[in-house]
């Protein structure tokens, strides 16, 4: 039987070709290669790769495997060391020399020594960065990362980095996954490639591709009966044709189901080959010769080779097995029992660990899996360096996996380093948002730092505890660990007014919050350190904020992050507290685009190891600033799958809030079903303490009354206890109270909201904006609107200008101004139902002036040029009927319409 060609893939082959062919030009790409599994995903990477060899390619691949949940980065790691193994010695220490923040990834001597502390998310930045300029510094170079499904989430993301860097270089990088699926980090990444890469979806061999691929595989046309059979049983998946064919007898009934090949062509092999597939199969990427304790002439290898149950890899100087496909290991592991598992496992670990830092890493899987066949001492020692390095690379899950095996057996073999690992744990719970896990063990830590009379310790967990209950919303506990750091080091403690400060803008009222800050501002004013001086300004701030300077406050937030420095940078309480608060100071200054960015997630993306919801809030801070630029159902799409991720994680005060803010949209949408269901969801959560919550509560329960048409049943409006804490969140409150207190017609509500305007529109161009709008409605003056309206444009609020320029067309009716309305506001459905009902009654509607579907479209076909003919040609109607319809839409409207709506239905076919 001959090794079958790469059947039905012309299209992509020719895809692959001239992405390599426009790198060697300057323009590379990234390109995901996608479908079910057997489907050809990995042979198509595999003849890419031996097309970029031909090319003179650096050629790069790594292996995500299916039956070991291996190392974060692991597929990238395992092909860097192999290719930097395959240079000469000072090449590769020349490569090294220049990229230090690759340590982080790579264990080498040649590299330093990461250091702890710092910007996490800068941190992981500056590995990626160093990762693509080494990739880059051999190029041309192809990288494959075959079966991302079952890659750890970093792998994922470093992927998606290294994809952003090939668009101007050498480089082309390659995914294999199965078709990704919802919520996960790979449909992150497909999306990306959708829009700046490439995609290849592998579809199921058609009937005539799969004839073929048999011909190949029998050495004959097959039967017409039989390619219709093998297409039904395999669904056109080259896997299962190859598997089912090999077992076809002279081409008779073929076996019910694929796996039941799998197995009967395990079952068939020799005990000593059984015995070295499962070893294999087991063994994943690191199944070499020596691992597995054979000579490359042992017939029972020979034959595996020689069958195709396996298959040899080639990479630099490294010659390593690997079975034919994922599907055969998933089978032959599945028929292991544990117990045989854990002897391949524990015979792999004794192998792999050589005592190499490298090995060390390698072999942690198996030891984990050899449960305990190996020795315990080493054990510790290999989960806890694991562990350390799944901290160092900001892999939380993995780094929680092996700590906490590590410490489950420190407890009673080496208890001294029980403390060190609670430590690491702890950072771990965390950063996978297991608060609750987390509290426990910094509870038990903070005990072992009182017993050793550690202060030092004691004050770092006593933060990680105050903000740890702060997350959960429970403001008083976290008051009462800020005040243990107070009782050991005294109100001057730089950690204590960090925590102070985000305490009481959390979960304290404004009194006490305007007395706090005040009190520290005087403290830290004189102290001349970085720190210091990030406290004063951060202080400075807050107090402008809620005295509705903005002006100062903005001025402020800029110079506490530019003169805290480094040692601000693990102080997450001045860290990503302030820039929430921020990010609203810029909106109420009309600078929308500057908000969008100081929401930006990037900072934030692991500050989970230190601040579990600044990942989280950073989101929900982003959302509320794009509901500012105005795509409401994108916003409301995302923020539904930020619920979905955060509503496990004991957050309960975020996610309540994104339950709130998530129904707001929805009521603007006109869903208000579902915006009521979130409201109910919100109420189900633990209550919480949270001065924000009560803002986002009163908008969300006014935009309902206003959207259901009762704005009578909205909060009522407190002007005079109404103070600006979180900018965004009174922001909306404010609009939703202007809103239904007009349309209820309540003048008393109407002026308390006016009131709370006026006393900040001279400070802030948004809040004028607002203000000129809920003037201009309860003054019935049409040319103030249409003012607001120009101030939301250039802020880059176009959705609010859209609305305010209908109000204003709604007291005076300008047809222009109708039609850029519906245009604009298309997707909001309450406003666009507004728009419609203004178009009829200015006699612009179906019956009364507007055209019918089809009249709107000849009229777009007259104005693009062609004949009566060509339109009854293109729309398949007589001449007759096109120029009765044209008499008709002429009859309905005068000369300046007709040419006006000739022109607006070309640039928009699809909405009279």
């Amino acid at each position: 039987m001959t090794e079958p060609r790469l059947t039905g893939r012309d299209r992509e082959q020719a895809a692959v070709a001239g992405m390599l062919a426009n790198a060697e030009r300057g323009q590379g790409t990234l390109v995901l290669i996608s479908g079910e599994p057997g489907i050809g995903k990995t042979r198509l990477a595999e003849h890419a790769a031996r097309i970029a060899q031909d090319r003179g390619f650096t050629v790069l691949t790594g292996q995500a495997d299916p039956l070991q949940a291996g190392l974060a980065y692991a597929p990238i790691v395992s092909a860097l060391r192999m290719h930097l193994d395959s240079l000469p010695a000072q090449t590769s220490t020349e490569m090294l020399r220049s990229l230090p923040d690759l340590g982080r990834l790579i264990t080498d001597p040649r590299l330093p020594q990461p250091a702890s502390g710092g910007d996490p998310a800068l941190n992981r930045t500056h590995m990626f960065e160093a990762v693509l300029r080494l990739l880059h510094l051999s190029a041309p170079l192809l990288l494959i990362v075959d079966d991302l499904h079952w890659a750890d989430d970093g792998t994922i993301e470093l992927v998606h980095y290294l994809g952003r860097g090939t668009t101007t270089s050498q480089l082309v990088v390659i995914g294999t996954c199965r078709t990704p699926t919802a919520g996960r980090r790979l449909t992150d990444l497909a999306t990306l490639v959708r829009r700046n890469g490439t995609e290849l979806a592998l579809q199921p061999l058609s009937d005539t591709d799969l004839a073929s691929l048999l011909a190949d595989l029998l050495g004959e046309p097959p039967k017409e009966h039989l390619v219709r059979e093998m297409s039904l049983r395999t669904k056109g998946v080259p896997l299962f044709v190859t598997a089912l064919a090999s077992a076809l007898p002279e081409q008779g009934p073929l076996p019910a189901i694929v796996r039941d090949i799998v197995l009967g062509r395990l079952h068939a092999l020799e005990e000593p080959e059984r015995a070295i597939l499962d070893l294999i199969a087991v063994a994943g990427t690191s199944a070499t010769a020596e691992v597995l304790g054979l000579q490359p002439a042992d017939p029972a290898l020979h034959n595996l080779l020689r069958q195709g149950h396996i298959e040899e890899h080639v990479t630099g100087r490294q010659l390593t097995y690997r079975v034919a496909h994922p599907l055969y290991a998933e089978v032959a592991y599945a028929e292991l029992t544990e117990s045989e598992r854990r002897k391949l496992h524990a015979k792999l670990a004794a192998a792999i660990d050589t005592g190499t830092p490298e090995t060390i890493l390698a072999a942690a899987p198996h030891y984990r899996g050899a449960g305990e066949l190996v020795d315990t001492q080493r054990a510790i020692d290999i989960f806890t360096a694991a562990g350390k390095r799944a901290l160092y690379a900001l892999a939380a899950h993995e780094a929680v996996e092996y700590l906490g095996r590590a410490l489950a057996l420190a407890r009673d073999a080496r208890p001294e380093l029980v403390p060190e690992l609670l430590d690491s744990l702890g950072l771990a719970y965390q950063g996978s948002v297991r608060l609750d896990d987390a509290a426990a063990v910094w509870r038990e830590r903070l005990q072992i730092a009182r017993d050793e009379s550690d202060e030092t310790r004691q004050i770092q967990l006593l933060v990680q505890l105050a903000m740890l209950e702060s997350e959960r919303g429970n403001g008083v506990a976290a008051q009462s660990h800020v005040d243990g750091i107070s009782q050991l080091r005294g109100d001057r403690d730089i950690d204590y007014a960090a925590m102070r400060i985000a305490i009481v803008a959390r979960h304290m009222p404004v009194d006490i919050a305007r007395a706090t800050y005040r009190q520290l501002n005087d403290l830290f004013s004189d102290r001349p350190d970085g720190p210091s001086q990030a406290i004063f300004h951060a202080t400075e701030a807050y107090l402008a904020v809620l005295e509705h300077d903005f002006g100062s406050a903005h001025e402020h937030f800029r110079a506490a992050e530019r003169v805290g420095g480094p040692a601000v940078a693990e102080m997450p309480a001045l860290t990503f507290a302030p820039r929430r608060i921020h990010a609203g100071v810029s909106l109420l200054l009309g600078d929308i685009p500057g908000a969008v960015r100081l929401a930006e997630l990037t900072r934030a993306e692991n500050a989970a190891f230190f601040m579990p919801s600044a990942v989280y809030s950073m989101r929900l801070l982003l959302r509320t600033a794009q509901y500012f630029v105005g795509d409401l159902p994108a916003t409301a799409a995302a923020l539904e799958g930020d619920i979905d991720d955060s509503i496990h994680t004991g957050l309960y005060r975020l996610t309540t809030r994104m339950y709130v803010f998530r129904a707001c949209l929805l009521a603007e949408l006109g869903r208000l079903d579902e915006a009521a269901e979130c409201v109910r969801l919100a109420r189900t959560r633990p209550a919480v303490q949270d001065n924000a919550l009560d803002f986002t509560w009163a908008t969300a329960e006014a935009s309902i009354a206003y959207y259901s048409g009762q704005p009578e049943r909205a909060p009522a409006f407190d002007a005079d206890g109404f103070t600006i804490t979180d900018p965004i969140l009174c922001c909306l409150r404010l609009l939703s109270a202007s809103r239904a207190a007009i349309a209820a017609k309540d003048a008393v509500a109407a002026e308390a909201v006016q009131r709370a305007l006026h006393a900040t529109r001279d400070a802030a161009p948004m809040m004028a904006a607002l203000s000129d709008r809920h003037d201009g409605l309860l003054q019935g003056d049409a040319e103030l609107l249409r003012g607001a309206a120009r101030r939301f444009e250039s802020m880059g609020a176009p959705l609010l200008a859209a609305q305010t320029l209908l109000e204003a067309a709604e007291l005076d009716p300008d047809r222009d101004t109708i039609l850029r309305c519906l245009d604009k506001l298309q997707h909001v459905k309450p406003w666009f139902d507004r728009a419609r009902r203004l178009t009829r009654a200015q006699r612009l509607e179906r019956g009364d002036g507007v055209l019918t579907r089809r009249e709107a479209e000849i009229v777009r076909l007259v104005g693009a040029g062609l004949s009566n003919a060509d339109i009854a040609g293109r729309l398949f109607l007589s001449a007759r009927t096109v120029e009765t319809h044209l008499r008709n839409s002429y009859r309905k409207l005068d000369i300046t319409s007709r040419l006006r709506l000739a022109q607006w239905a070309l640039q928009h076919d699809d909405e009279l």
